[in-house]
Protein backbone atom coordinates (compact mmCIF):
# COMPACT_ATOMS: atom_id res chain seq x y z
CA UNK A 1 0.00 0.00 0.00
CA UNK A 2 1.22 3.43 -0.78
CA UNK A 3 -0.84 5.56 0.97
CA UNK A 4 -2.99 6.67 -2.35
CA UNK A 5 -5.62 4.69 -2.11
CA UNK A 6 -3.86 1.23 -2.24
CA UNK A 7 -2.52 1.39 -6.41
CA UNK A 8 1.08 1.58 -6.72
CA UNK A 9 0.62 3.25 -9.93
CA UNK A 10 -1.11 6.58 -8.24
CA UNK A 11 1.89 8.34 -7.74
CA UNK A 12 2.77 7.86 -11.30
CA UNK A 13 -0.27 8.99 -12.49
CA UNK A 14 -0.20 11.89 -10.19
CA UNK A 15 2.78 12.76 -11.12
CA UNK A 16 1.65 12.43 -14.91
CA UNK A 17 -1.04 14.58 -14.22
CA UNK A 18 1.10 17.17 -12.35
CA UNK A 19 3.53 17.43 -15.43
CA UNK A 20 0.90 17.62 -18.09
CA UNK A 21 -0.22 20.96 -16.04
CA UNK A 22 2.80 22.47 -16.73
CA UNK A 23 2.91 21.40 -20.30
CA UNK A 24 6.16 18.98 -19.65
CA UNK A 25 4.04 15.98 -21.17
CA UNK A 26 1.52 18.12 -22.52
CA UNK A 27 0.72 16.63 -26.00
CA UNK A 28 -1.76 19.41 -27.74
CA UNK A 29 0.98 22.13 -27.77
CA UNK A 30 3.35 20.19 -29.02
CA UNK A 31 1.00 18.87 -32.24
CA UNK A 32 -0.26 22.80 -32.47
CA UNK A 33 3.53 23.68 -32.69
CA UNK A 34 4.19 20.96 -35.04
CA UNK A 35 1.31 21.99 -37.14
CA UNK A 36 2.00 25.76 -37.40
CA UNK A 37 6.03 25.04 -38.49
CA UNK A 38 4.99 22.65 -41.34
CA UNK A 39 2.23 25.49 -42.45
CA UNK A 40 5.06 28.02 -42.47
CA UNK A 41 7.72 25.48 -44.18
CA UNK A 42 5.38 24.72 -46.84
CA UNK A 43 4.33 28.42 -47.02
CA UNK A 44 7.85 29.74 -47.50
CA UNK A 45 8.52 27.00 -50.46
CA UNK A 46 5.12 27.45 -52.49
CA UNK A 47 5.85 31.40 -52.08
CA UNK A 48 7.39 32.31 -55.66
CA UNK A 49 4.05 30.12 -56.61
CA UNK A 50 1.96 32.37 -54.65
CA UNK A 51 1.11 29.59 -52.54
CA UNK A 52 0.06 29.19 -48.67
CA UNK A 53 0.57 25.81 -47.08
CA UNK A 54 -3.35 25.05 -47.03
CA UNK A 55 -3.65 26.05 -50.39
CA UNK A 56 -1.01 23.62 -51.68
CA UNK A 57 -2.80 20.74 -49.52
CA UNK A 58 -6.35 21.55 -51.79
CA UNK A 59 -4.73 21.98 -54.94
CA UNK A 60 -2.11 18.86 -54.94
CA UNK A 61 -5.67 16.92 -53.41
CA UNK A 62 -7.21 18.26 -56.65
CA UNK A 63 -4.31 17.26 -59.28
CA UNK A 64 -4.32 14.15 -58.24
CA UNK A 65 -7.58 13.85 -58.82
CA UNK A 66 -7.68 15.26 -62.14
CA UNK A 67 -10.70 13.91 -63.97
CA UNK A 68 -12.37 12.63 -61.05
CA UNK A 69 -16.39 14.71 -60.44
CA UNK A 70 -14.81 16.58 -57.32
CA UNK A 71 -17.78 18.80 -55.55
CA UNK A 72 -16.31 21.41 -53.24
CA UNK A 73 -18.05 19.30 -50.12
CA UNK A 74 -15.72 16.83 -51.07
CA UNK A 75 -12.57 18.87 -50.25
CA UNK A 76 -14.42 19.72 -46.85
CA UNK A 77 -14.71 16.09 -46.11
CA UNK A 78 -11.44 14.89 -46.84
CA UNK A 79 -9.51 17.78 -44.87
CA UNK A 80 -11.68 18.05 -42.57
CA UNK A 81 -12.70 21.89 -43.37
CA UNK A 82 -15.82 23.80 -42.67
CA UNK A 83 -17.90 25.07 -45.46
CA UNK A 84 -16.31 28.61 -45.58
CA UNK A 85 -13.11 27.93 -45.34
CA UNK A 86 -13.18 25.51 -48.14
CA UNK A 87 -15.02 28.59 -50.11
CA UNK A 88 -12.29 30.75 -49.20
CA UNK A 89 -9.49 28.08 -50.14
CA UNK A 90 -11.29 27.48 -53.99
CA UNK A 91 -12.17 31.47 -53.77
CA UNK A 92 -8.39 32.33 -53.67
CA UNK A 93 -7.14 29.51 -56.01
CA UNK A 94 -9.81 30.54 -58.57
CA UNK A 95 -8.64 33.76 -58.46
CA UNK A 96 -5.23 32.61 -59.09
CA UNK A 97 -5.68 30.47 -62.23
CA UNK A 98 -5.24 27.30 -60.54
CA UNK A 99 -8.72 25.57 -60.55
CA UNK A 100 -11.73 25.91 -62.64
CA UNK A 101 -15.72 25.45 -61.78
CA UNK A 102 -17.83 23.58 -63.81
CA UNK A 103 -21.12 22.09 -63.78
CA UNK A 104 -22.00 18.95 -62.68
CA UNK A 105 -24.09 17.62 -65.77
CA UNK A 106 -25.93 14.70 -63.15
CA UNK A 107 -27.28 18.10 -61.36
CA UNK A 108 -27.08 21.67 -62.55
CA UNK A 109 -27.10 23.22 -59.16
CA UNK A 110 -24.06 21.63 -58.25
CA UNK A 111 -20.79 22.69 -58.97
CA UNK A 112 -17.17 20.60 -59.52
CA UNK A 113 -14.27 22.29 -59.32
CA UNK A 114 -11.06 20.96 -61.18
CA UNK A 115 -7.22 21.59 -61.47
CA UNK A 116 -6.32 23.46 -64.47
CA UNK A 117 -3.11 23.34 -66.81
CA UNK A 118 -1.41 26.09 -64.63
CA UNK A 119 -2.12 23.82 -61.31
CA UNK A 120 -0.92 21.11 -63.35
CA UNK A 121 1.92 22.60 -64.53
CA UNK A 122 3.18 23.69 -60.59
CA UNK A 123 1.74 20.36 -58.79
CA UNK A 124 5.38 18.46 -58.68
CA UNK A 125 6.84 22.01 -56.67
CA UNK A 126 3.82 21.03 -54.75
CA UNK A 127 4.11 17.90 -54.53
CA UNK A 128 8.45 18.16 -53.49
CA UNK A 129 7.57 20.97 -50.82
CA UNK A 130 5.38 18.09 -49.10
CA UNK A 131 7.61 15.37 -49.43
CA UNK A 132 10.38 17.53 -48.26
CA UNK A 133 8.16 18.43 -45.16
CA UNK A 134 7.64 14.58 -44.63
CA UNK A 135 11.09 13.67 -44.68
CA UNK A 136 12.15 16.21 -42.10
CA UNK A 137 9.42 15.09 -39.76
CA UNK A 138 10.73 11.22 -40.03
CA UNK A 139 14.66 11.85 -40.47
CA UNK A 140 15.55 10.15 -37.40
CA UNK A 141 13.16 7.38 -37.25
CA UNK A 142 13.12 4.09 -37.84
CA UNK A 143 10.75 2.29 -40.08
CA UNK A 144 8.92 0.49 -36.82
CA UNK A 145 9.16 4.13 -35.10
CA UNK A 146 7.34 5.70 -38.25
CA UNK A 147 4.45 2.90 -38.06
CA UNK A 148 4.18 3.90 -34.45
CA UNK A 149 4.10 7.08 -34.63
CA UNK A 150 0.94 6.87 -37.08
CA UNK A 151 -0.46 4.74 -34.92
CA UNK A 152 -0.68 6.68 -31.93
CA UNK A 153 -1.38 10.10 -33.89
CA UNK A 154 -4.46 7.64 -36.06
CA UNK A 155 -5.49 6.68 -32.14
CA UNK A 156 -5.56 10.71 -31.07
CA UNK A 157 -7.62 11.54 -34.17
CA UNK A 158 -9.91 8.84 -33.42
CA UNK A 159 -10.62 9.60 -30.07
CA UNK A 160 -11.29 13.49 -30.93
CA UNK A 161 -13.63 12.61 -33.89
CA UNK A 162 -15.62 10.25 -31.43
CA UNK A 163 -15.76 12.73 -29.37
CA UNK A 164 -14.72 13.47 -25.54
CA UNK A 165 -16.42 10.02 -24.50
CA UNK A 166 -16.57 11.52 -20.74
CA UNK A 167 -19.77 13.78 -20.95
CA UNK A 168 -21.18 11.85 -23.26
CA UNK A 169 -21.89 14.38 -25.51
CA UNK A 170 -20.42 12.41 -28.64
CA UNK A 171 -18.15 15.45 -29.78
CA UNK A 172 -20.82 17.87 -29.87
CA UNK A 173 -20.20 19.89 -27.24
CA UNK A 174 -23.15 21.95 -26.57
CA UNK A 175 -22.40 24.33 -24.28
CA UNK A 176 -19.68 26.08 -25.89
Amino acid sequence: MTGWGGSAHAPKAAERVNRMQTNELAVGPRIKRISSAMDRRRTMDLEDVGLTSSQGMVLGWLARRRGEAVCPGDVGKHFGLTHPTVTGILQRLEAKGYIAYEADPGDRRKKRVAATEKAMECYQRIRASFLRTEELLTRDMSPEEQTALVRLLDGILERLDAGCGACGCGGKEENK
